[in-house]
């Protein structure tokens, strides 16, 4: 049958006198309209417009219900008359409808069509549907006597503001005047409408309207005549307008907050609406204006405390701690009480809400807040109303939660840090908690388990203590057969896996028979996310089991793990399984064979059959590779030998997939294997091998690794293996020691593959045989792939011993002095000496001095220079006395030649390296020669600034040998006045700072404030010496620069901002360019912004980060880029500050994301426009997972205008999905 013929049949059924025919043809028109690519002629449309408009006003209204879901997608697929038709009626109909249920329709099918006509129509309509329907709601609005049609006509009004308030700009001014008129009606309907109306206007009206708004509430408040029921529809106005307008507000803060908190105070006793909207006002000026309101925080948060207790029908004595006293309040909790007429229940809810706002908002003040609302929470946990309850919990857990971003911090957990106080808490915490876990409600129970959660998160070693508190509740709460505590059990799951996993396993252990009894009943539950949560909670309790896998099971505690290996097999051994109960099954079964094999060593046979099988699954297969990696690393007597083949033959096959965290996990299993039972299967380990081969290549350095990680320990169990070995592995290693991006991890796999592999004395891969290889292959490369070559030749010939190091020392001088190698030969050999130099003296060997230096000074290749100063420092590393004074010679020698200079204080700079971390090697270097270096350095710190950095590198390194004399001599050198000098001691200051702790700490500590004052020299390149000083202070050891940040903030920022007078233009004949001398600079200062952000958050500003964003988001490239990475953490550490400057950043962003790139771009451009987008979009991603990021409406028009269209959605996909996999989480967005 036709479209046309479907459609007539239905029209012919519409009018039909049965409803039952009428509700058919209504279902099956909307479903017509559904399909793709509908389309008909415009005499059939006028007869479906008709039709639908009239299926409004059936008496039945299953039929007009229908028909409303119609209108929506009738006006996507009909002619802009029809639309224009159906508006028109519609409208007459809600104006002039003469019942209430034809108004109540029409208003509906208003709805639809405002909300569903698609972008694209709209865009093609000569007409705008806005202007259209406003025309018509004018007229409604004008019939003041019509309390429902004024009512009906605010209704559509907010929905045509919500979806077209931008395009409106011509009605923003008829519109808030008729709104604000009837703000101040007498009908409470009227006034709730015009509320919504005016807050859904707010964002989109100029600064000037808004002023007039907020001057018209506040002169109504501020005026005692004004009705107590008008002073609530202004005060909730102000409140709604808030989290629209954002920082617009800011200026009239500091009217608006006296006025509502006075407001509040001065409500009459019984006005618990009025005192809720003043709450609300306060929280949302706090959560969008954080910057403006700070300076009212006195005002507002005594207050939200003040009224969190509010509860004037209801007495109970929150000090009381008797528990007798506290069981009867639970008693006459579980009662409840009940009274239907008392509001006040929401007042408390909004002083939570409120608290919560300020909690989020300013995170550097946690220090302060922790102590004034802890308490208070915590005596409101006996809170009788259940969702205000939540809602304590929830306001405390954000307090939790920026607790936790200070506990990594440098201030540690003193007495009076937020950590501290909240340790000296511990106990009323768990008291609160106990007394919560005996409470009937789920919601109450499953809410203080996931507050409990959150402090086991910060506080582990608190628990232990509290356990006989906490047992019986979360025992309870898991045995509870009711249907409906699903979330329940997983929130005391979640505590108890998270609590076991961080605490000691000791204290745990007397509780090991409820706990076991309760998890393996939980992990039989029907309910997948039960049952895998109560595996992965099992697999801590493995640890409380054993915790020392080097002492045998206490007797005492051998009684749960044979029903925990029944209960695991149960799951582990199902076909019927969710994939994730499979996952953790599987899991938590290697732990078990791990852990406790040796006690269940008849069982574990079959738990390893089952494992196989898993194996062998296409969806298990990732986590059994894992889990035969666990048990392979197990120290206990488990024999493997009944599956090390097949196991071995499965991750063979599993080298050809296109899986790469499958190879991963594979090649990490394979190592594991053959390290415990290799010498068992040789065919099996030289198939895996043969498989191996081709991964290591430099396409992927980090598979690369593995395999020679794999090949190294394949090689050590199974020396026979040699010549497999020296046939398939070694030419692929060759090879890759050609690639320049052979370096980490798989060059030091490298070098341990050629150690072992020489270790066997096969013919073919004897030392010399190889390093000749290698210099082959090597030779005409490049400068990288010759350094990791020099490596490789060090490793071969100190792993064969003394003999083998003078055969290569004699090979290397050949290629030197006989001539017989070209430059990239010579640079090779020279790298070598050096390499082996390190650990060999090889002053003794006649020529490696002489060729060394020849090189050095002779050569009239820079590129052989160069290579002959690391040769030099490697030398002076492994013979201290004989090589380094030659160096310090030299470098006095050479003064005036700068070239030349930097080449020694390369070798300089390795000797001192090499030994700043050995107090035993400190001897090689005496006072003397410490004074001498110190005065030749700083007798170059006016050379060029390639020389500069370098002293300032030696400098540096030099002072972690001797703090005590370089210290104070680098700080007295901050007065010379000289920019070169004071960069070379800001550097330096900066190599002084390291991971670890060092003497040196406690002088830099007196004298960083000094360094960072070169952020204020007129010399830029001072100023950016000293930002990176700060950012690796920051970096590595924020307690060094914490005190100092009040005064070097503000000049931080400055470095951020751009500087005209350092813009200058260079003419270049036909064209003139510019160039921006101060990029470098703002780059290192916003990247310093986001370490110090890391390092330290509870005492940055976060406004002032903010409003730097705004311009560094629209700098050059290079700064944009650390922007987006800031606003990326910033959305992670301070949401609520960023949720209230977002107006301002969503512009940049865009003009980001939509720049065109030039028709003449190269590669190079392309590339790195698409980086930019890429990072852009990280950002974008960060900030859409704040809380309450849809009230934006600018972000919320960005995203949809601009992010989720074309390709930029398909990128943003990617990055969401790159996101999840890094945190380890699925896709949930």
């Amino acid at each position: 049958m036709s479209s046309a013929q479907a459609l007539n049949l239905i029209l012919d059924k519409i009018a039909s006198k049965d409803k039952d025919f009428r509700w058919m043809a209504t279902s099956d028109l909307h479903n017509e309209l559904q399909k793709p690519g509908f389309k008909t002629d415009a005499e059939m449309e006028r007869r479906l417009c008709s039709a639908v408009l009239m299926q409004l006003d059936d008496a039945s209204g299953e039929i007009s219900g229908l028909a409303v879901k119609c209108l929506g997608a009738l006006a996507n697929n009909v002619g802009e008359d029809k639309v224009k038709m159906l508006l028109s009626s519609l409208c007459d109909k809600l104006i002039s409808g003469k019942k209430d249920s034809q108004r109540e329709t029409a208003s509906l099918g208003l709805k639809s069509v405002i909300g569903d006509l698609s972008v694209s129509n709209l865009a093609s309509f000569t007409f705008t549907v806005p202007s259209l329907v406003l025309l018509k709601l004018k007229q409604g609005l004008q019939a003041k006597e019509s309390q429902e049609v004024i009512s009906e006509c605010l209704d559509i009004m907010a929905e045509v503001l919500l979806r077209f308030g931008r395009s409106l700009k011509d009605e923003h001014l008829f519109l808030k005047d008729i709104l604000l008129q009837y703000l101040a009606d007498s009908r409470s309907v009227i006034r709730k409408k015009a509320v919504s109306c005016i807050a859904t206007l707010s964002p989109y009206v100029p600064d000037e309207q808004l002023d007039n708004i907020l001057g018209f509430l506040l002169d109504n408040l501020n005026n005692k005549s004004t009705k107590p029921e008008l002073r609530q529809a202004f005060v909730h106005t102000l409140g709604l307008i808030s989290p629209g307008t954002g920082w617009r507000i800011s200026p009239w803060l500091d009217r608006a907050v006296p006025v509502v908190v006075r407001q509040c105070k001065s409500a009459a006793e019984s006005d618990e609406e009025l005192r809720d909207f003043c709450l609300q006002a306060l929280e949302a000026f706090v959560l969008r204006a954080p910057q403006a309101a700070r300076g009212h925080l006195k005002a507002i948060l005594p207050l939200a405390l003040e009224y969190l207790s509010f509860d004037p029908n209801f007495a109970d004595d929150m000090e009381e701690d008797d528990e007798d006293q506290a069981d009867d309040e639970d008693e006459m909790s579980d009662e409840g009480y009940s009274d239907d007429d008392d509001a006040s229940w929401k007042v408390r809810r909004a002083s939570s809400k409120c608290l919560s706002a300020i909690i989020n908002s300013y995170p550097d003040l946690i220090d302060e807040v922790y102590p004034e609302l802890s308490p208070p929470l915590l005596a409101r946990f006996r809170e009788r109303e259940e969702n205000v309850k939540m809602d304590i919990f929830n306001t405390y857990t954000d307090l939790l939660r920026q607790v936790a971003n200070t506990s990594g911090s440098f201030e540690g957990s003193t007495s009076s840090s937020p950590v501290g106080m909240l340790r000296s808490d511990s106990q009323n915490i768990s008291k609160a908690a106990a007394r919560q876990l005996k409470e009937k409600s789920l919601k109450a129970r499953s809410g203080i388990l996931g507050l409990l959660k959150e402090f086991a998160a910060i506080l582990p070693d608190q628990i232990p203590a509290s356990l006989s508190q906490l047992i019986p509740g979360i025992q309870q709460a898991l045995l509870d057969n009711s249907a409906v505590n699903s979330g329940l059990k997983i929130q005391a799951l979640l505590f108890l896996r998270t609590a076991m996993a961080r605490s000691a396993a000791e204290p745990w252990q007397s509780y090991l028979s409820q706990l076991s009894s309760a998890l393996f009943k939980a992990v039989g539950e029907r309910y997948y996310k039960i049952a895998a949560e109560a595996l992965r909670a099992c697999e801590q309790l493995i640890r409380i089991i054993r915790p020392d896998l080097s002492q045998p099971i206490a007797q005492q505690h051998l009684g749960p793990v044979q029903p925990l290996f029944q209960c695991v097999m149960q799951r582990l051994s199902g076909q019927d399984q969710d994939q994730e109960v499979k996952e953790c099954a599987i899991s938590c079964m290697a732990s078990i064979i791990a852990c406790l094999g040796d006690v269940l060593l008849p069982e574990v046979p079959q738990a390893l059959r089952v494992l196989l099988d898993r194996l062998r699954n296409d969806i298990t297969r990732l986590t059994a590779v894992k889990a035969i990696t666990t048990v392979a690393h197990s120290p206990l007597p488990v024999d493997l030998n009944l599956v090390i083949e097949p196991v071995l033959t499965e991750l063979t096959s599993f080298m050809r997939k296109a899986n790469r965290p499958l190879k991963q996990a594979s090649l990490s299993a394979m190592e594991a294997l053959v390290a415990r039972h290799g010498a068992r299967k040789e065919q099996a380990a030289v198939q895996a091998m043969e498989a191996v081969s081709p991964i290591i290549s430099e396409t992927d350095l980090v598979l690369t690794a593995l395999a020679l990680r794999f090949c190294t320990t394949l090689l050590r169990q199974q020396r026979t293996l040699g010549p497999h070995v020296t046939q398939r592995i070694l030419p692929q290693a060759l090879a890759l020691i050609k690639s320049p991006m052979l370096q980490g991890t798989a060059l030091e796999a490298m070098q341990a593959f050629f150690a072992a592999l020489v270790s066997l004395g096969v013919k073919e891969a004897s030392a010399p045989k190889l390093i000749e290889a290698i210099v082959g292959s090597a030779k005409a490369e490049s400068h990288a792939a010759k350094q990791a070559a020099a490596q490789c030749i060090a490793a071969l010939a100190i792993a064969e011993g003394a003999a083998q190091v003078s055969v290569t020392v004699k090979i290397m001088l050949d290629i030197l002095q006989g001539q017989r190698g070209d430059a990239g030969s010579r640079y090779l050999a020279l790298l070598a000496l050096g390499e082996v130099g390190r650990t060999t003296d090889l002053s003794g060997y006649d020529g490696v001095s002489q060729a060394v230096t020849g090189a050095l000074e002779g050569s009239s290749l820079d590129e052989l220079r160069t290579a002959a100063s690391s040769a030099l420092g490697g030398l002076a590393v492994g013979s201290t006395s004989a090589f380094l004074p030659f160096i310090l010679q030299q470098i006095q020698a050479q003064a005036g030649k700068p070239k030349e200079q930097y080449l020694l204080l390369r070798s300089l700079n390795e000797v001192i390296v090499s030994f700043e971390t050995s107090a035993q090697q400190q001897q090689h270097i005496s006072d003397g020669q410490q004074d001498q270096i110190m005065q030749l350095l700083l007798a170059n710190c006016e050379a060029d600034e390639e020389c500069r950095n370098m002293v300032a590198e030696c400098l540096g390194h030099l002072a972690l040998l001797n703090p005590q004399k370089l210290v104070p001599s680098l700080r007295s050198q901050t007065q010379a006045g000289s920019a070169n000098l004071g960069i070379v001691v800001a550097l330096a200051a900066r190599y002084m700072v390291s991971e670890q702790p060092h003497p040196v700490d406690h002088l830099l500590q007196g004298s960083i404030g000094e360094f960072l004052q070169s952020m204020r020299s007129p010399d830029r390149h001072l100023r950016r010496a000293a930002v990176q000083l700060l950012s690796a202070a920051a970096h590595h050891k924020p307690q060094l620069v914490v005190a100092h940040l009040p005064g070097v903030m503000p000049v931080l920022y400055e470095q951020a901002k751009i500087d005209p007078s350092m813009v200058r233009e260079v003419d270049l004949g036909p064209f003139k360019h510019k160039i921006d001398d101060g990029l470098e600079l703002r780059k290192a200062a916003f990247e310093c912004m986001g370490v110090l952000l890391d390092a330290c958050p509870n005492r940055i500003d976060f406004s002032s980060h903010l409003r730097l964003l705004e311009s560094g988001l629209q700098d050059h490239y290079d700064v944009k880029m650390p922007c987006h990475s800031l606003l990326a953490k910033m959305s992670q550490v301070a949401p609520g500050p960023v949720l209230a400057e977002l107006d301002r950043l969503v512009e940049p962003l865009a003009k980001t994301l939509m720049a065109p790139v030039k028709s003449s771009a190269v590669k190079q451009e392309i590339d790195r426009n698409e980086d930019m987008i890429r990072s852009c979009l990280r950002a974008v991603d960060a900030v859409s997972r704040i809380h309450n990021i849809e009230t934006n409406a600018a972000f919320k028009g960005f995203m949809t205008n601009t992010v989720s269209k074309g390709p930029l959605q398909a990128k943003l996909k990617t990055i969401k999905e790159e996101r999840a996999e890094a945190e380890g989480t699925g896709l949930t967005q």
